[in-house]
Order: C-alpha cells, then sequence, then structure tokens
C-alpha cells in the first residue's frame, strides 16, 4: 500500500514483518527493485533521517535498517556464501546437491593434506626442505623441487606406497590470514616446536588455528641435536594446551626430529599417516567435475597469471574452463612440482595451473564451468557483487550533524593506500596486519586498492587522485613509471620483511594523530668578533640584522649560505656584560652556542622555533 511517509514522500511501507532479502554492498536501486518503490523516494526518506546517498551507491546494513525501519520492513543480509549458492544456482551449478548425491562406492581414498606451522625460526622451511629431499626423485635435474606452495611426497607405510600432500605457508606472524586459510583445506597440522627453545607466543597461536579448524595435530619436537634441547619440556608444556602426548596418556603424536640432520623424517611421516587413518575418513570422488581452492597465485612475466591450487574432490583436465574467486580461464597447462606438465589432478593433488585471465586470490575456492563463457559470467558477477560490498565496507557511516562537526574539528583523517606484492596470499596477509592496526577512532586505514605484480601507471595515478601511499611488498616499479611517481609526488615504500611495513604505516597513523609543527625564525645575527673563552668556549661577538635573538632559542650556523652548525641551542647572551634574555635588531650581542666553537666573522646565525600548525 502508498502511504505518505517522511517529507511527504508516497513509499509503499510494510507491516512491520515483511522481509526484504539483500546481498551485501547493495544500493537504494535493488532495495526499491524488492519492494516495489520509486528510488528517488528512497533518497528523499533516507535524506530526512539524517543520511545522504545516490540511488546507485553501495550502502552498508546500518543504513539500510534504519530505513527499512522507517518503512515497516526487516532487512535480512545474504552472505557473501549464499550469495555466491544463490549465483551459481543460476547457472544450474549446485555443489550442495552434489555432494549429497555421492554413493558411497563412488568414494575413493584420497591422500591427507598437511601444513605446517609454528613460531618463527623454529626450523618449519628447514623441515619441509628434509622432508622434500627424502623425497627427491633420482633422476631428477640436479635434484631441484620447484616451488609451487604445495608438493606431494610419498611414504611407505605397512608395505603401501602412500603419497602425502605438503601445503608450504610461511610461518610469520603477520601471516596469520593466510595459516589460518591453510587450515581450512588442511586435514592434518604438524606443529612444528624448537626443543631447545620451547612453546612461544607464535607456537600458540598455530595451534590456535588448527584446534579451531578441528584438525588433528602431530608434534614435530625439531632440533633435538642441539645442545640444551629438551623434548621433554616440549611435552610437559604442550599439555596446558590440550595436546596431550600418547606416551603421557594422550592422543596426540609427537615425534622428535632433526631438520638439519635429517633424522626423525621418516617416523613424522608415519606418525601423520597413522593420525589420518585413525581419525580421518579421507575419500573423495575423483568422477566428477574438480572442485578445490587456488592456495598460492602470482603474475608471471612470461607466463601471465599462474595459480597453484589444490583440487579437493573431482578430477581437473587440461582444456577445463575453470573459475577461481573472480578470475576465469581455461586451463592450458598443468604441473607438478617438480616442473614436469601433468595432464589431469585428482583429489587432493596440488599443481600449477596456466590460462587464467587474472590473478585469483590465495584461498579463492575453484570450480569447472560447463564451458569458458558460463565461466566468465559467474566471475564477472562475483566480481561486480565484490566490488559492491568494498564499497558499502568503505563508505564511512556520518550523519549531516556530524560531518560538519567532525570537518570543524579535524577529527576525519585517513591514511589510503595502494597494496602491490609478489604474490596474492602476501597482499592478503598484509592488508590483513594493517586494518588490525588499532589507532583510536581519530584516524582511519583505508586500502582503496591491493594487487599482484610491478607498481603500474594505474596504481600511481590512482594514488594521485586519492592522496594514497604505495607499498610494495617484494615488488618494484614497472617501466617508466618510477619517473611518473617522482613527477606526481607519489610516496612509494618498498619492503621485504612485513614487520616493517606495518611498523612504518602504524607510526604513520601515530603521526597523524600527533600535532603537527613548522619551523619559524626569530632573528638573525652577523658575527663581527669571535671572544676565546677558557670558560664558555667561543663566544660570538655579533649585530642583530633581524628580529631578535632569544637565549634558549634553536639555532643554526651558517658559512657563505651553507649550513656549517645545527640543532644548537642559544646558551648564553649578553649585552656588553650584563646576561639579557633576548636582544633586537640593531643592538650588539654575545652569543654563545655551548660546545660548538667553529664559529668564524661573517658568519650568520639564525635562530628559530618550532610552532604547532593549525590542522587544515
Amino acid at each position: 500500500m502508498q502511504a505518505p511517509s517522511l517529507g511527504g514522500v508516497q513509499v509503499p511501507r510494510g507491516n512491520g514483518k515483511t522481509v526484504v532479502r539483500l546481498r551485501h554492498g547493495s544500493s537504494l536501486n535493488d532495495f526499491a527493485d524488492k519492494i516495489d518503490a520509486n528510488p528517488a523516494s528512497l533518497v528523499t526518506v533516507l535524506f530526512h533521517l539524517g543520511e545522504m546517498a545516490t540511488a546507485t551507491q553501495s550502502l552498508d546494513e546500518d543504513t539500510f535498517g534504519t530505513l527499512a525501519a522507517e518503512l515497516g520492513y526487516v532487512i535480512e543480509m545474504v552472505s557473501a556464501e549464499e550469495e555466491d549458492r544463490e549465483l551459481l544456482g543460476s547457472f544450474d551449478i549446485d555443489l550442495d546437491a552434489e555432494l549429497a548425491d555421492e554413493e558411497d562406492e563412488q568414494l575413493v581414498a584420497r591422500p591427507p593434506v598437511v601444513t605446517v606451522m609454528g613460531h618463527v625460526d623454529h626450523g618449519k622451511t628447514k623441515l619441509l626442505d628434509a622432508i622434500r629431499q627424502t623425497d627427491v626423485v633420482a633422476g631428477e635435474a640436479g635434484g631441484i623441487t620447484q616451488h609451487i606452495g604445495a608438493y606431494q611426497v610419498r611414504h611407505v607405510h605397512e608395505g603401501v606406497d602412500r603419497p602425502l600432500t605438503f601445503i608450504d605457508t610461511p610461518g610469520h606472524e603477520a601471516f596469520t590470514a593466510m595459516r589460518a586459510r591453510g587450515a581450512q583445506v588442511t586435514d592434518i597440522a604438524i606443529l612444528v616446536v624448537a626443543a631447545d627453545d620451547g612453546v612461544m607466543p607464535q607456537t600458540v597461536e598455530a595451534l590456535n588455528h588448527a584446534q579451531a579448524a578441528g584438525v588433528p595435530i602431530v608434534v614435530a619436537v625439531n632440533k633435538v641435536d642441539k645442545e640444551g634441547a629438551n623434548p621433554a619440556k616440549i611435552r610437559q608444556q604442550l599439555t596446558e594446551y590440550n595436546l596431550v602426548a600418547e606416551e603421557y596418556g594422550g592422543d596426540t603424536m609427537f615425534v622428535d626430529v632433526s631438520a638439519k640432520q635429517i633424522l626423525g623424517i621418516d617416523e613424522l611421516l608415519e606418525a601423520v599417516l597413522l593420525t589420518a587413518d585413525a581419525a580421518l575418513d579421507l575419500r573423495a570422488n575423483p568422477d566428477k567435475d574438480a572442485r578445490g581452492v587456488a592456495i598460492e597465485a602470482n603474475l608471471d612475466k612470461g607466463r601471465g597469471a599462474v595459480a597453484t591450487v589444490l583440487v579437493q574432490s573431482g578430477t581437473l583436465h587440461v582444456g577445463d574452463a575453470i573459475v577461481a574467486g573472480t578470475a576465469h580461464g581455461r586451463v592450458r597447462a598443468m604441473f607438478d612440482e617438480h616442473g614436469d606438465t601433468v595432464e589431469s589432478a585428482g583429489p587432493a593433488r596440488p599443481v600449477m595451473v596456466l590460462g587464467l585471465a587474472s590473478v585469483p586470490r590465495a584461498g579463492d575456492t575453484f570450480l569447472v564451468a560447463p564451458d569458458e563463457r558460463t565461466a566468465r559470467q559467474i566471475a564477472e558477477k562475483r566480481e561486480t557483487a565484490e566490488r559492491a560490498a568494498l564499497l558499502a565496507k568503505r563508505r564511512k557511516r556520518i550523519s549531516l550533524e556530524d560531518f560538519t562537526q567532525a570537518l570543524q574539528q579535524g577529527k576525519v583523517e585517513t591514511l589510503n593506500l595502494v597494496l602491490k606484492g609478489d604474490v596474492s596470499g602476501a597482499v592478503e596477509a598484509l592488508e590483513d596486519a594493517l586494518l588490525k592496526i588499532d589507532v583510536g577512532e581519530e584516524v582511519d586505514l583505508r586500502v582503496i586498492h591491493r594487487g599482484v605484480g610491478a607498481i603500474t601507471q594505474n596504481d600511481v595515478n590512482l594514488a594521485t587522485v586519492d592522496n594514497a601511499i604505495i607499498i610494495g611488498f617484494n615488488v618494484k616499479y614497472a617501466e617508466r613509471v618510477e619517473d611518473l611517481a617522482d613527477r606526481e609526488g607519489v610516496d612509494v615504500r618498498f619492503y621485504s620483511v612485513i614487520y616493517q611495513a606495518i611498523d612504518d604505516v602504524e607510526a604513520a597513523l601515530k603521526g597523524m594523530l600527533k600535532p603537527e609543527y613548522e619551523e619559524v625564525q626569530l632573528g638573525t645575527a652577523e658575527v663581527r668578533e669571535v671572544f676565546r673563552s677558557s670558560k664558555f668556549g667561543n663566544i660570538a661577538g655579533s649585530l642583530v640584522r633581524s628580529g631578535e635573538i632569544r637565549r634558549n632559542a634553536k639555532a643554526r650556523v651558517l658559512r657563505n649560505g651553507t649550513v656549517v652548525g645545527d640543532n644548537l641551542t642559544v646558551e648564553s647572551l649578553k649585552r656588553f656584560k650584563d646576561d639579557a634574555t633576548e636582544v633586537r635588531e640593531g643592538y650588539e650581542c654575545g652569543i654563545g652556542l655551548g660546545s660548538f666553537n667553529n664559529v668564524e666573522i661573517g658568519d650568520v646565525i639564525e635562530t628559530f622555533e618550532m610552532r604547532e600548525k593549525p590542522r587544515s
């Protein structure tokens, strides 16, 4: 029914219980379609409620809630997963029905997927290298295994040659997001603890991720060959975190290893397979279209977008049309961890895929679409929905009254960032860590763009328009971009250690909260004579040329226009034999600059003070 609402606008009203389902990032146009209203009238209603928005602008949940309550509707926001299911459903792809229809006889055993976690410097990388070394194919060129973010090794268990898949996630503290994502696709976690160091903060963090994901844990007590190693202490410490060793009557397997000496590696793989067999039912149907997860992705100069994917069910073939998150394409070629081409990849098999039109993000799910056109349509719709959701998230909810007040008080402070990295997982982890920085409500940190690959002209143009800082993580400028950045005055910072980036951004944010100071010149004096004093050092007999010279003011000494002494203080000031607090223009005085004695006739002493700049 039509009824007058705020401002006399005619809007269809609900009965207070009518539910309207909207996806995240919807606009007033979308809401108007659902309730059969004129978008312009909703803009007017929202204006009367103290919110300004256009009909096509993405709004957040709170804004829709305010509007819906006024009009007698109940808003129900569709989650990203539900939204994606509805989207796939519109293309006749039903993932839930697929799983429900699988018969027991269609399922075959698959290898366990293992993630190695632990504290920094406890030997995760060394352990992964040791596991790889034990499995290096004899005929492989130079015994080198190509790094693809995940790989398979084989181990003979109870007379059967069994494969195991390892996900190579970085163990850095700031890569929490990637570690958590690793646990989502993981069947078993190996927790690496150094026998000479004990349980550390990141050990507990990794442990919490694995336990939250409900993943069984095998503990590898590393560095047992080192002096001061105490494996028993590790077992004791971990009992506090509900990891009780089998020898203490618990159900967690602890294995003593030395990654450096390659000791205990076979026992560790044995423990992983025993845990998998005892605690998990690892089976999948290989006879259907592949579904899985992108573990890592990057932009290769010669090959384009390269993604390491882990097939979770079905079989991926060369020539399949796939969509991974907002990326789509046709599988042109697949490579295993040794760099050899493969034609197909079954469940729990990691492969490097070429042929995607853009770089997916680490953790994006991928699926095989009926054809390339469908894959492109799914990817485009996902991208549109994601962009709308991001715009809604970016929009700062602020009423008209608050906005004027915030501007007057100089409270609206935003640091815009453009993030570029070598792999998508690193970019996401960096973004995740930066957005967690808390410096109060006065300043706001906004990531306006993130991407993989070198810093391009588009990145610099975006930073110019939005006054953003570009952060490059393990990447450099593309060709001719550095000149553009210099010309436009864009601040570009490069990092290879994620902590440094976080520290710098945190300092910048905190700096925005501090008052800004500018240098204000107080006066200048020309040195006419230099008097030597055993008690006070050199005293500059000077004539004040401009302004005034004050005692305790900051000073610098200029010789022929060049600074010869900086960060000095006027420690003594005299008129003839009397002390003075200040001496004005045209008068003579004696100036003592403390321990600075490099004063010559003809030098200019310039004094200044730092004054707080009013916020613009």
